[in-house]
This record gives C-alpha cells, structure tokens and sequence, in this order.
C-alpha cells in the first residue's frame, strides 16, 4: 500500500494510518535478514522450503510452501505475533551451526577442497552474528 494513496483517501483516520505505516515499516527491518538468508552467496547456507518449514514448526508456527523469501517473511511476521521472535532466531543460528559443522566435515574429509568451504564459513559465522545483533536489538526495544 502506497503511503500517498492513504494520504488522498479522507476517511482514512490519523490512527489508521499510522497503525499501517507502522506494517510498512516493519516489513522494510526484516527485509535485510530474509535477503541475507534467500542467498547464499550472502549468507553462505542454503536454506530449503523444507529447512524452512521445518523452522517454523519447531515454534509451533505452520507456513504454505511457497517461494523462499515469502516462507521467511510470514515466519518472522507469526513469530513476533505469537512473542516467538528470539526463539525463531535462535532457531535460524542452530541452522546455521548445523550447517557450518557440515562444512568442516566435508573440509576434513577432503583436505584439498578446504579452502573453499573456508569462504562460505565465514559468511555463515558473519550471518551468526547479524542474527545475534537482532537478538540483541529485540531485548533492546522489546519489538
């Protein structure tokens, strides 16, 4: 919804549309976070529609199968509804944990591709700590 379109509309209370640009604007802060994760040359996992439905279900919230960033959308969104946003998170970091060991197996079993796995740990281990700085910005400002 176009923020100047509500401004044209005269019914449209003052209320309202804060309470709707307050949506707006919650969709932009997670915007980074589900880019960060729907790419891997980003984030340095992949995660599936599977891995990601599964996420959901450990915190009890159910998403269609759909596109990737759309899955990931909904499950922050139900998540912060249900007051299950850090839990989730910590969830996305076990993932990520999970998929960082998978990596340093592949390294050790075969020594002379480890320097390319060396790449993607980093982006995961940096995907770590933007997630833990989100962590930490909820008990900041209780979002």
């Amino acid at each position: 919804m176009n923020p100047e379109d509500l401004m044209k509309n005269p019914f449209m209370s003052n209320r309202k549309f804060n309470q709707t640009m307050e949506v707006l604007k919650e969709e932009t802060e997670f915007e980074r976070i589900v880019k960060l994760l729907a790419v891997p040359s980003k984030s340095g996992i992949y995660i599936s529609k599977v891995d990601i439905r599964n996420i959901g279900l450990s915190i009890g919230v159910d998403v269609p199968v759909r596109e990737r960033k759309e899955m990931l959308k909904d499950i922050f969104y139900y998540a912060k509804q249900i007051d299950k946003l850090k839990e989730f998170l910590d969830k996305l970091i076990e993932y990520v944990n999970y998929r960082i060991s998978q990596y340093k197996q592949i390294q050790s079993e075969f020594p002379v591709s480890a320097y390319i796995f060396d790449e993607w740990i980093e982006k995961a281990n940096k995907l770590i700590s933007f997630i833990q700085e989100m962590k930490t910005e909820i008990d900041i400002y209780k979002v």
